[in-house]
């Protein structure tokens, strides 16, 4: 890997965050969004009255800027080169995935600085674009695809989450939701037989450190719902909050676990 395309597993990353948070910034100044709709992120708990309409739900999603770019940069300086994976030996997959954290952070800020429509619509973006890596990533590893290969399915993945996401009335039982969570089960699924079938060895307590900071972030998640005894609309200790960065910590331990990815009985 050469020096000169080594330098773009971080600049692209760095790239995206700027573009983003720069759009961003002035989607909210410019009222780009339109104006708040009713039911669009109510339930998160905050309100407030300025431009940002749940700035504590808002500037926590930072979280994930920086875990890509802590990503970015750890790849970049060859952190873990002596593994011998996707994400070590080529350009694609190390450019791609802390990019895609980064991008996070300014699609679940779009909905809860605005509470608009499309705010919220860039959010659950953001979902399927994770479970899209993940399924993506999976297959890629279990068949030996190449970039290409990967690209087509995480595109196929999004585009599906996107179409179920558009029923009003789910039948039978088809949302986004829905598909996020089969999407997510077949990758876990693909998982187990790339370790038992293609004896790729990873580090499992990257993946229980990732479980567990998830389940934490969800519980925080539920106990700061509008309504709810913990909420306070007006208070700076916002459980959505707390959500977003353990989320982006979950998703550095993600990392973490495919990084120790080795064929197992290698060195």
């Amino acid at each position: 890997m050469n020096k000169s395309r080594n330098k773009l597993i971080f600049l692209v990353p760095l790239f995206v965050a700027t573009l983003t948070l720069t759009l961003f910034i002035l989607a909210v100044v410019y009222g780009w969004m339109g104006s708040p709709q009713g039911g669009v992120g109510r339930r998160f708990c905050e309100a407030r009255d300025g431009l940002i309409k749940q700035p504590v739900n808002t500037w926590s999603n930072f979280g994930f800027i920086a875990a890509g770019l802590a990503i970015a940069w750890l790849m970049w300086k060859g952190a873990f080169a002596k593994n011998k994976n996707a994400f070590t030996q080529t350009t694609f997959t190390p450019i791609f995935f802390p990019s895609l954290v980064v991008l996070l952070g300014p699609c679940s800020m779009a909905m809860h600085a605005t509470l608009t429509r499309i705010g919220g619509a860039f959010d659950l973006l953001s979902m399927f674009l994770l479970c899209a890596f993940l399924m993506a990533y999976s297959l890629q590893r279990f068949f030996g695809w190449k970039p290409l290969h990967f690209l087509i399915v995480f595109a196929l993945v999004t585009a599906v989450c996107e179409w179920a996401g558009t029923f009003r009335h789910p039948f039978p039982g088809m949302s986004g939701d829905t598909a996020f969570i089969f999407f997510i089960v077949v990758a876990v699924v693909f998982e187990a037989l790339n370790r038992c079938v293609r004896k790729l060895h990873l580090e499992i307590k990257w993946g229980g450190y990732g479980l567990i900071s998830f389940l934490i972030a969800l519980l925080f998640w539920n106990l700061w719902l509008t309504n709810c005894p913990l909420c306070h609309p007006h208070s700076l200790m916002q459980g959505h909050a707390v959500w977003h960065l353990l989320d982006a910590l979950s998703l550095f331990f993600l990392f973490r676990f495919y990084v120790s990815e080795r064929q197992a009985g290698s060195a």
